[in-house]
């Protein structure tokens, strides 16, 4: 491992790809060296060249939409990212690879379709199909918010595998690497699984452990904290946990607390951060630049009113606490508390 944090690499062939391959993410490499990754499986909006056709669909109502600028410079605090850059329409990275219908994919040896992402023993019974929200999506989100078919069975089990091949198992390998190389580092490591949801969700923050099962409790209770705020203050922003969110298939792969990886899922309103009617973010008021870049989010609207700005400036807040307090843990460094080993019972 590099001594240097910003000369961190992923090769293809580290994540079985061929050498030489274009990786289907963005990698950038935190500044400094910390126990944290973050994950971005759904802010893509690219489709392959190659696999045809290309939905005629709302590419960004079907996304994270630009969750991701709600982190901009989080490299800068330790954090490496992961981002993805093909659609969630090509594969949904925070579903198994095996949850896919049997009517999708008929020739598939073993398809494991479920009812809930990241259950164990969430397996869906036979016949179940549930429209467009398997590994591979079958329906979409039009620019109207309703829902076209994208696909129509039967997909052949050589395809089906095929996407999963390019774009699912790298994602994950590369966050396996990414993760054993800190755990190796500070004894532990932390993912944080970056997502939004919508405004009409009711609540501002949610974050998802499991319901405990994902990451220890000392790491959930900090997170909680940073989300939270100065109580005596008092935050603008709702924040729960596990309500109604608890997490994907990414937490429930990667959170091992017994082995010292914990996993985090973080769902934004996406209200905080845009218009929703028409799927725009908001400009950045000059105190809310990112760490790095000056660069304007693409497509801004017009600066929000007061309480929107207020709400925009808490919500990089909160989160830029969290990162950081995920990134400088108290019990980071080589030798772990072992509360931070263990789950919570």
């Amino acid at each position: 491992m590099t001594s240097d944090p910003q000369m961190e690499r992923l090769s293809p062939e580290e994540l079985g790809l061929p050498e030489g391959a274009r990786l289907p993410f963005r990698f950038s490499p935190g500044h400094a060296w910390s126990p944290l990754v973050v994950s971005f499986p759904h802010v893509g909006l690219a489709w392959p060249h190659d696999l045809r056709p290309k939905p005629q669909v709302d590419f960004a109502r079907n996304a994270d939409y630009e969750i991701h600028t709600v982190y901009r410079g989080v490299p800068c605090l330790g954090a490496a990212t992961v981002e993805a850059h093909y659609s969630r329409l090509v594969v949904d990275l925070n579903r198994a690879d095996d949850d896919v219908a049997v009517q999708l994919v008929p020739d598939h040896p073993a398809p494991r379709p479920r009812l809930k992402p990241g259950v164990q023993g969430g397996a869906a019974p036979v016949g179940w199909d549930r429209p467009g929200r398997g590994v591979v999506w079958a329906s979409a989100m039009t620019a109207s918010a309703g829902t076209t078919r994208i696909l129509q069975p039967p997909l052949p089990y050589e395809e089906f595998s095929a996407r999963i091949d390019r774009f699912h198992r790298p994602y994950y390998r590369a966050l396996e690497v990414l993760l054993e190389r800190r755990r190796e580092r500070f004894g532990y490591a932390v993912l944080l699984d970056a997502h939004s949801m919508p405004g009409s969700v009711g609540v501002d923050l949610v974050l998802g452990t499991l319901d405990g099962r994902s990451c220890a409790e000392p790491i959930a209770s900090t997170a909680m904290d940073a989300l939270r705020g100065d109580s005596e203050r008092g935050s603008l922003l709702s924040v729960r946990r596990d309500d109604p969110y608890q997490g994907g298939e990414i937490v429930r792969h990667f959170g091992r607390p017994g082995e010292g990886i914990h996993a985090l899922q973080l769902e934004v309103s996406r209200r905080l951060y845009m218009d929703e009617r028409v799927y725009r973010v908001l400009h950045w008021p000059n105190d809310l630049r990112p760490l790095q870049s000056d660069d304007p989010v693409r497509g801004g609207l017009a600066a929000p009113d007061r309480r929107r700005s207020r709400e925009l400036h808490e919500l990089v807040t909160r989160v830029r606490a969290l990162v950081r307090s995920l990134s400088g843990h108290p019990t980071s460094g080589a030798s772990t508390d072992a509360a931070t080993r263990t789950a919570a019972p």
